[in-house]
């Protein structure tokens, strides 16, 4: 065990200071209220929402455990990550040793899991959790269920119903555990009567009930490609898949397929007739041995939840590493086996210096790859070298100019993704909701850049071709608030609202307009609703405690400048008024001083918190 945990923080121990990047992160932790606190009403919204396509409560779960221990410091979400990918790799080992009943084999397979550069992005990612834990309990589940067939004791059947259970909860790519284990079955030998069918009844009904769940979570993707397409992609992924576990080089976060999926195209045809030959050799290999036959369908069976997934409206992204997680556990059985045909007692020193090449080889591509994880920029420059068609590496890069102030870099980013996007995207609602999705970041780059004009015209472009993109409408209101219509920028925030009731940011900048305009009741209301769609914003507890404190109602004003403290300790504009009034209104120069101090600390140049300071001393 020390061994596993050793190899892991050696190669993947980097990661662990890897910041979130904007892929998932966002919507799926670092701005996700439902995983800030574990009380009855975010555990009713983690157990009955998507995510939004996927249903995961299990792993929202573990992402308000880990909020609960650090908030949204990223390196306890990367830590938590790594230490199910170790547990993960034990497991292999574990039922490997089941299967093989060679401690060698079991261990080179363990750590060959574990080190192995595909898996990189389900270790080094905080939004691939749902991997990671999924697998655990999906090997649990196998690991358990061998032992059933081994005692016939009804705990061990129980458990390994349970840990199924809480592995499609994680995930629920992990439907294909009964067939799995009818697999298992059958490579054992054991004879496929009634019984073992009707044991089988209470995993095939988990995976009908969660089979329907994840359907109606994937309806929109699944009706997004044609059977051709579907017949023709699956087996590039799966290939692709094969590919990548012998020769894991090029690795990328996306995969663009660009142009027609026909069989004029050698992209499509050649892997289609290796899927096929892959299949026959499948078949032929029953006359020798049932265990090549028991690897390749292990693989093709547990990936092929994921084959379909490949459409995604505008673009076609036809793998991800992360869907090889599990499926690569059956090519590295197969490599085992050929490894013990080939290593008898005088080659046994050649093989275990070849095998440790292997992993040690491994190992440094996998900690290279893991860097690629390091932040927003190097994940996307790093797929962008790797697929220069991905547009939507271009739009997130995009993203981290603007965050960084370079609107020239992250206009021109935006324009990229919208030739990729006219020359490449396919035809239909998908492409058009996303070159408006774009043309809307396009418009807020220009209007932090200044350029009004220009962005009010890109934001009309970004509502022509989607008359529904609140953000839009968002843009549109800041703009003419700018430009000083305070009744035009009124009208765009109230049909956003209208569009999208639950748009906390319409809430929240109307409320600021009504405030500003002298509405301080209805502002506050506005507020409010903003606070109660996402009551983890600071900037909205600081501008109700604005408003509150125009309105004199200062205890309520110092507990909204407290709240906005709390979940943004660096909000220096939230500490400065919260301080000004725990000196003026509750005389409480202590408390009031410590903010002061804090300001200093974040900021030692604030002249307002050191002439607070200087106050407060002469009035002493």
């Amino acid at each position: 065990m020390g061994v596993f945990f050793f190899v892991s923080i050696l190669v993947y121990g980097s990661s662990l200071t890897n910041g979130f990047v904007r892929w998932d992160d966002g919507l799926l932790i670092y701005e996700n209220p439902a995983i800030r606190a574990i009380t009855p009403t975010t555990l009713k919204t983690i157990f009955t929402t998507y995510d939004p396509e996927l249903y995961i409560p299990l792993t929202f779960f573990s992402y308000q455990i880990d909020y609960l221990l650090a908030g949204t410091n990223a390196t306890i979400y990367h830590v938590q990550n790594l230490l199910w990918h170790t547990f993960n790799a034990l497991l292999v080992a574990w039922l490997m040793l089941l299967l093989t009943r060679r401690r060698w084999a079991a261990l080179f397979v363990g750590l060959l899991f574990a080190l192995h550069p595909l898996h990189t992005e389900a270790v080094a990612w905080a939004s691939a959790r749902k991997d990671v834990l999924s697998t655990f309990f999906f090997l649990a589940s196998l690991i358990a269920y061998l032992a059933y067939r081994s005692d016939h004791q009804r705990r061990t059947f129980i458990l390994s119903l349970g840990a199924y259970t809480l592995g499609l909860l994680a995930k629920v790519t992990v439907v294909t555990l009964p067939v799995i284990l009818l697999l298992l079955d059958w490579r054992e030998k054991r004879t496929w009567n009634r019984s073992i069918f009707i044991e089988k009844i209470p995993f095939f009904a988990l995976s009908l009930i969660f089979g329907i769940i994840a359907w109606i979570g994937k309806t929109d993707v699944l009706g997004s490609s044609g059977l051709n397409e579907k017949l023709f992609m699956a087996p590039k992924s799966a290939v692709f898949y094969l590919e990548k576990i012998f020769a894991p080089v090029g690795l990328s976060v996306l995969y663009p397929f660009v142009g027609d999926v026909t069989l004029r195209r050698a992209d499509i045809l050649i892997p289609l007739l290796l899927f096929f030959a892959l299949l026959v050799t499948a078949l032929v290999s029953l006359k020798w041995s049932r265990n090549v036959f028991f690897g390749i369908a292990f693989f093709l069976i547990t990936v092929s939840p994921t084959l379909f997934n490949f459409a995604k409206g505008d673009f076609f992204y036809f793998a991800s590493d992360r869907y090889a997680y599990v499926p690569s556990i059956g090519i590295f059985f197969l490599v085992t086996l050929a490894l013990t045909k080939l290593c008898g007692e005088r080659r046994k020193s050649i093989c275990v210096i070849g095998a440790t090449v292997i992993l040690v080889v491994l190992g440094i591509l996998a900690a290279i790859q893991a860097r690629t994880w390091k932040n927003s920029e190097a994940l996307f420059s790093q797929s962008l070298r790797i697929s220069p068609d991905a547009y939507v590496a271009h739009v997130n890069l995009g993203n981290v100019e603007r965050y960084r102030g370079e609107e020239d870099q992250a206009i021109a980013s935006y324009r990229t993704a919208l030739t990729l996007l006219r020359e490449h995207g396919r035809a239909g609602p998908g492409l058009i909701r996303s070159q408006s999705k774009i043309w809307s970041n396009l418009a807020s780059a220009q209007r932090e850049q200044g350029d009004l004009i220009t962005a009010r015209s890109s934001y009309e472009e970004a509502l022509r071709l989607n008359s529904k993109n609140v953000y839009a409408l968002l843009g549109l209101g800041t703009v003419a608030g700018q430009q000083g219509s305070a009744s035009e920028a009124e009208r765009w925030y109230r049909e956003a609202i209208e569009v999208d009731t639950a748009f906390a940011p319409a809430h929240l900048n109307l409320g600021a307009l009504l405030v500003n305009t002298g509405q301080l009741e209805e502002g506050i209301t506005e507020y409010r609703t903003a606070l109660t769609l996402n009551p983890f914003f600071p900037q909205s507890h600081y501008n109700l405690g604005v408003a509150l404190a125009k309105l004199g109602r200062n205890d309520e004003a110092i507990g909204t400048y407290r709240e906005a403290v709390r979940l943004q300790p660096k909000f220096t504009a939230a500490r400065l008024n919260l301080g000004i009034l725990l000196f003026n209104h509750a005389h409480d120069a202590k408390a009031a001083t410590e903010q002061f101090e804090q300001i200093l600390q974040l900021d030692p140049t604030n002249a307002q918190a050191r002439a607070a300071l200087r106050q407060i001393d002469r009035q002493r």
